[in-house]
């Protein structure tokens, strides 16, 4: 595709940037970003990106190229973004990119996968090339475009879980009636979380407004959580994928680690502030294979928090407001629903209960992330290896995809997040076939089997803690003796 016609500071000639010059400037300041071949400068979009300002933060002096096309629709990448195009990206020559790539392969080899496969520049660059005719195909397949059908039969499904849920507490005389409609309640918020994943990716609609707005009445007026925390949180991590100190979704100190770099008081850029590993952490993390479904089940009372605080705490948040009464909303109806169980037990006990359903959400989330690579490859790691790496699927028969939410899909999903979650299964034979052909480890394994894989992760994460306390039991005895 030629470029189009841009002013730049030569009149019709073009600007042209080298390595170099990108770095330079990123040192001065200036927000760069490179899409095909192109320098785009974002200082003053920033902060009205719908992802927050740190998805884009991470990818600046980056080649972004993979990562804007499988996140933004057509009228980003074909309109809106060349409103902050300042040049064209020269890169390095080729005898250049040849002694980088010799360079690169020097000081930033890693070990990676079961294959032990060694990154190289030019390989990335083959990856990068076959990830985009396959995301060609899928659109061909029509898999881009959304079935409303799915939607219906889930909204179905949604107001048969709630309506029966109040009609148990307001009708009900007995226990049996009160925990059956906890249970159902919980499964609710389960269930919905699934559409409210959707429209936060705008993948429903495709219009932002309309699917922002069906996020907060999902989210918020339902559910009691902010959609835009949500979609703040989660699109740094899909950028950063279980990077220890960047990806929020790893980031569980005190009560999980998932790395031992989480054993010296990590700094979060998510979060803003270290996560120390004290000794209350300890405690948790050498038995945190144990505590994991546990703690899960009270998972979302953090998810609360974590919601009002950044609704109070945030800058540039859009429909604040709107989201803040849909928390008092749901925080209205919620109490009003537990005022008519007969005594406060009942009301503890069902609090408890419609929370600890949603375990069942919580486990999917972090079944797809908590036993993968940790690792940080060095710039020159391609998109598809980022997500293939650090993402796995849970296969699963079909009839069990409402169950799921066709979200067991993880790596998919990552590769593509606007595809629709419905169409996910139709794109597995796609990927398995790319990642055959490119040389990538596609890790697909059942719902037991990916369990025992995050706990053995776990495991050994707490095993390390048993370990430096035995080397400092062995040097102060040693101390001792010497004395």
């Amino acid at each position: 595709m030629p470029p189009l016609l841009y002013e730049t500071n030569k009149g019709d000639q073009l600007t042209y940037l080298s390595k170099q010059d990108v770095e330079k400037r990123v040192q001065s300041g200036q927000m760069l970003i490179i899409y095909n071949e192109k320098v785009y400068k974002l200082n003053k979009w920033i902060k009205y990106h719908p992802g927050g300002d740190l998805a884009i933060i991470h990818m600046i002096g980056k080649d972004a190229t993979d990562e804007i096309n499988v996140f933004h629709p057509e009228y980003v990448t074909k309109k809106k973004i060349h409103n902050f195009y300042i040049g064209e990206y020269n890169g390095t020559s080729e005898q250049e990119s040849e002694t980088t790539t010799t360079t690169t392969n020097t000081a930033n080899t890693k070990i990676i996968d079961d294959n032990k496969t060694k990154l190289s520049l030019k390989e990335e660059q083959l990856i990068s090339s076959s990830f985009k005719q396959l995301e060609l195909k899928i659109k061909e397949l029509g898999l881009y475009q959304c079935n409303y059908w799915n939607y219906f039969l889930e909204g179905i499904r949604y107001l048969i879980l709630i309506i029966s849920a109040w009609l148990l507490v307001i009708y009900g005389t007995q226990t049996i009636h009160y925990i059956l409609s906890a249970i159902l309640l919980g499964f609710f918020w389960h269930q919905l979380a699934f559409t409210a994943h959707d429209s936060g990716h705008s993948g429903i609609t495709h219009n932002l407004l309309i699917d922002n707005l069906i996020g907060i009445f999902l989210a918020d007026f339902c559910g009691g959580l902010s959609i835009a925390w949500w979609k703040r949180n989660h699109y740094v991590h899909h950028i950063v994928t279980n990077h220890p100190e960047h990806d929020p979704d790893i980031q569980h100190l005190p009560f999980f680690a998932v790395s031992t770099k989480f054993l010296n008081n990590l700094y979060s850029t998510f979060y803003k502030r270290t996560l120390y590993f004290d000794s209350f952490a300890k405690i948790f993390i050498s038995y945190q294979h144990y505590l994991y479904y546990p703690i899960l089940c009270l998972g979302r009372f953090n998810l609360y928090f974590l919601s009002i605080s950044f609704l109070i705490n945030e800058e540039n948040v859009a429909f604040r407001n709107l989201e803040k009464g849909g928390m008092v909303f749901f925080w209205c109806w919620y109490i009003y629903m537990l005022s008519h169980l007969p005594s406060i037990p009942m009301v503890i006990c069902f609090i408890v209960l419609s929370h600890a359903v949603t375990m069942i959400l919580h486990v999917q989330i972090t079944l797809s992330h908590f036993g993968m690579s940790t690792e940080e490859l060095g710039t020159i790691e391609s998109f598809p290896r980022k997500m293939t790496r650090t993402t796995m699927d849970v296969d699963c028969p079909w009839w069990m995809d409402w169950f799921h939410g066709g979200l067991q899909y993880q790596t998919i999903h990552h590769l593509f997040p606007r595809i629709p979650r419905h169409n996910l299964r139709r794109c597995q034979p796609l990927v398995q076939n790319f990642c055959n052909e490119v040389g990538l480890k596609y890790h697909l394994y059942g719902f037991i089997k990916g369990n025992g894989i995050v706990l053995g992760a776990l495991k050994d994460v707490g095993n390390q803690i048993d370990l430096l306390r035995k080397v400092a039991k062995s040097h102060a005895n040693r101390n001792l003796k010497e004395k």
